[in-house]
């Protein structure tokens, strides 16, 4: 069976027209109708039943098999064309957002490095919310990402790696700094400094405050995630950011949320996305590597 022939019945079939599907694929739209022909008398069978008076057809029982199983086998091969093209692909693309990253990507370089994998990753980086975009896209071979709960998505396999915890982090100085842990409805009046909404965090803290039903006073949003470690470093205004973002910094304490919010780091992967033998090594370290930090 000609793939070609398929294309044009499958364009057919979404259009409707013989004279439309020719001017999308540049051919004449005798060419249509003669690939159309090859087909039927390959399978023996008609395949559509035109209306000559209203210039329209409809499919058949065998048409609409074969539309269904057409479209089927044409993304099976531009899935093939894809998964092929990787292989002499020079750089696996790895999502990492910002805060993971720089918290799991310094030992995970060192083992890169030790197995000449460095050279092989491109780093894709933004917040998790948007990552997540990118794996299902297939703009990211494999990523790291942040969650509120376990991720649950037909269209990714993921592994949950580790989990760390929301807090409310303000300056060493700062007169909350002495807290054991803080309710939120009490800083309605303090400034915030708040990532944008690529990251996870800019939900979470809209979540808190329609939770507790509170407006603050002063909100600054940024997208860099040190511009807001120095701005609660500098007592400029409070955020809430996961633990490990902070935890090594001597100019920022994090006090834990009095509901506390788990944050789940996982390991995602498209589900249909072919893995190259580099690929299922770099996986394999960063897992490693997650888990023992």
């Amino acid at each position: 069976m000609n793939l070609r022939d398929l294309e044009y019945f499958n364009c057919l079939c979404q259009y409707k027209s013989f004279t439309e599907t020719a001017k999308l694929l540049y051919v004449s739209q005798p060419s249509i109708t003669m690939s159309l022909h090859r087909l039927e008398k390959e399978l023996d069978t008609e395949l559509i039943i035109r209306d000559h008076n209203k210039n329209k057809f409809s499919l058949t029982e065998s048409g609409k098999i074969l539309e269904k199983h057409s479209s089927n086998i044409l993304n099976e091969i531009e899935t093939v064309k894809f998964e092929i093209s990787k292989l002499t692909r020079n750089k696996i693309k790895l999502g990492v957002p910002p805060i993971i990253g720089a918290y799991f990507f310094p030992p995970f370089m060192k083992s890169l490095i030790k197995n000449n994998l460095a050279e092989e990753i491109q780093l894709v980086e933004t917040g998790s919310a948007a990552m997540k975009n990118l794996i299902i896209s297939g703009k990211v071979d494999m990523a790291l990402l942040g969650s509120l709960s376990p991720i649950e998505n037909s269209a990714v396999n993921s592994i949950i790696l580790k989990k760390d915890a929301f807090m409310l982090c303000v300056s060493k100085d700062h007169p909350l700094s002495s807290a054991s842990n803080l309710n939120i409805k009490s800083l309605s009046k303090e400034k915030f400094i708040v990532l944008g909404d690529s990251y996870l965090h800019n939900k979470v803290f809209n979540d808190i405050c329609s939770k507790n039903n509170i407006s603050p006073d002063s909100v600054y949003y940024t997208n860099e995630i040190q511009t807001a470690k120095s701005l609660i470093a500098s007592g400029l205004g409070i955020g809430i950011m996961i633990n490990m973002a902070v935890k090594n910094m001597d100019t920022i304490k994090a006090i834990p949320l009095l509901e506390p919010i788990i944050f789940y780091i996982s390991i995602v992967i498209k589900k249909d996305h072919y893995m190259t033998l580099h690929e299922k090594k770099i996986k394999s370290i960063l897992t490693e590597k997650i888990n023992n930090l």
